[in-house]
């Protein structure tokens, strides 16, 4: 059963190698390059990491071609018979390419030659770092799609609605698995607030995300979905809800939102059809009947339920969307995401709007809260002030009230990463004073803290107010007046000791710099 999506979060890798060494080196260069993958498993050979594969469950596979046992060929071919999507990449020497190249014929995603840099293993891991947040990305818009039949099937069996006999065994393994709960809301129209019949969908989301707010808090998994105008059910993975978290929904709820809820447990159910007698006796138990309605009511209820399953979603994708381009060393991208998305307003209905506005502020603060902590360890709450959302009645009106939580998320992360770029710029000038003396290219530099060149460029004249090249070359001057000063080194040979190959060039660069030549320099 599918509990809702999950957060984005690190990819999982099993290295199989035969060498202990290198193991070990690979591992750390894998966990120190900053791209949040995690070494979950090794191996000394293909039989070895076959059987780790079902208990590691890894996204990324690094393994060697010459092994003892099982060879890297052999593995790859039986990995790829039980898990075809998953990613391998190859560890091979020159020696062994042709068997790396049948491989790659077996669906391997990248190879890494032997010996590994750090610049290599960052290299092939970004790469692999994209394709995995666009295959997490894939995967949960299929899990949404498959939430919301699923809602729909537990909603038709406690409604005694028709359904196929497909949907009848997905429904009775489904409940297999769970513990449930009705929540009865007392009214939408409470006298502390002034809410309008067209409020009641974003009420409804409010809700859903009150419960699930807590269910994580208390490290629960379950999903909460809409039966009826003023019902929920709630399903956890079979584990009762502690009467604290009870309680804390029953004043949640109400501190929120004024909002007056009720639960009652309906335990387990067997079958579809014990699960609809349940409910209707803990309807009874809480004073309450089904609300009868025509056929034309019943698909409109229907669809009401199914698009609260979706927004639950939407929550999820935008988070995800988010923490694939931070995750993957493109955090450039974010403004650009939020522009579209809030774009994508405009040809939305009011009430559609209302949804999608909250959707994005309780994703921006999810983002902010799981991922986005600060040096000192704090975290910033995006408020979703609710109170000022559901009074809106103009589509421009939730444009602006949009905007200004991005614009609050925008200012939170913006304070992240510039904590996180001065550690960033930090390591890049440590990188230049102890490599000015060799070619030291910006890529390099870039390629050492795991940045794109280009933003590396951009970030680096931000944060120290000047290109890297002259900085590079401010560098290497100082280091050689210090050499003419200090030492009895010739020209050339101070040329050489910082990085030029060329003394002419060298000593137009000084000129430059100090406005007289090296030799003119050292007289002084």
């Amino acid at each position: 059963m599918n509990w809702g999506m999950s957060n984005m979060q690190a990819g999982k890798v099993l290295v199989v190698e035969d060498q202990p060494n290198f193991r070990r080196g690979i591992r750390k260069m894998i966990e120190d390059n900053g791209l949040g993958w995690i070494v979950v498993g090794e191996a000394g050979n293909g039989r070895d990491a076959l059987d780790l594969l079902e208990s590691c469950q890894p996204d990324l596979v690094l393994t060697d071609i010459r092994m003892p046992i099982m060879d890297g060929i052999e593995f790859v071919t039986c990995l790829r018979s039980k898990y075809p999507e998953m990613l391998v990449i190859i560890l091979t020497g020159y020696k062994n390419f042709e068997y790396a190249q049948a491989a790659v014929r077996h669906g391997a995603f990248d190879l890494l030659v032997k010996p590994c840099t750090e610049e290599m293993v960052h290299l092939v891991l970004s790469k692999a770092s994209k394709h995995f947040y666009e295959q997490s990305l894939h995967r949960e818009r299929d899990q949404a799609r498959q939430q919301v039949e699923e809602d729909q099937a537990i909603r038709s069996g406690i409604m005694q609605l028709p359904y196929s006999e497909e949907v009848g065994k997905r429904l009775t393994n489904i409940l297999a698995l769970s513990d449930l709960w009705l929540l009865q809301v007392s009214t939408y129209f409470p006298a502390e607030k002034s809410y309008y019949k067209s409020n009641i969908q974003l009420l409804q989301f409010a809700l859903s995300n009150i419960v699930e707010e807590l269910l994580a808090r208390y490290s629960i998994r379950g999903r909460f979905l809409l039966i009826e105008y003023d019902r929920f059910l709630l399903l956890t993975d079979g584990k009762e809800l502690p009467e604290l978290l009870q309680n804390d929904i029953v004043e949640e709820c109400f501190n929120y939102l004024k909002i007056s809820v009720t639960l009652a447990v309906l335990g387990h159910s067997a079958t579809p059809q014990q699960l609809s007698l349940q409910y209707e006796q803990a309807v009874q138990v809480l004073g309450g009947k089904h609300h009868e309605g025509s056929l034309e009511q019943s698909i409109a209820m229907r669809q009401q339920s199914s698009m609260l399953s979706i927004n639950q979603s939407r929550v999820k994708h935008v988070e995800s969307l988010l923490m694939a381009v931070i995750l993957s060393g493109t955090p450039e991208k974010v403004k650009g995401i939020m522009e579209q998305i809030i774009s994508d307003l405009i040809d939305k209905s009011i009430e559609e709007s209302r949804i999608e506005a909250m959707s994005i502020s309780i994703a921006l603060r999810e983002v902010v809260q799981k991922h986005l902590t600060l040096d000192d360890g704090s975290q910033s709450t995006v408020s979703i002030p609710l109170d000022k959302l559901y009074e809106i009645h103009l589509g421009e009106e939730i444009e602006a009230w949009t905007q200004g939580e991005v614009d609050r998320f925008l200012s939170h992360f913006n304070q992240w990463q510039a904590s996180r770029n001065d550690n960033l710029i930090e390591k890049a000038t440590r990188y230049i004073s102890e490599h000015y003396m060799e070619e030291c290219r910006m890529t390099d530099a870039a390629t050492h803290i795991y940045l794109n060149p280009s933003y590396f460029s951009v970030l680096f004249k931000k944060e120290t107010g000047e290109s890297f090249t002259n900085y590079l070359t401010k560098v290497r001057m100082e280091k050689a007046a210090l050499l003419l000063k200090n030492t009895d080194m010739k020209i050339f040979e101070v040329a050489a000791a910082i990085g030029f190959d060329e003394p002419n060039y060298f000593t137009n660069v000084f000129r430059q710099f100090y406005r007289m030549s090296p030799k003119e320099f050292r007289k002084q």
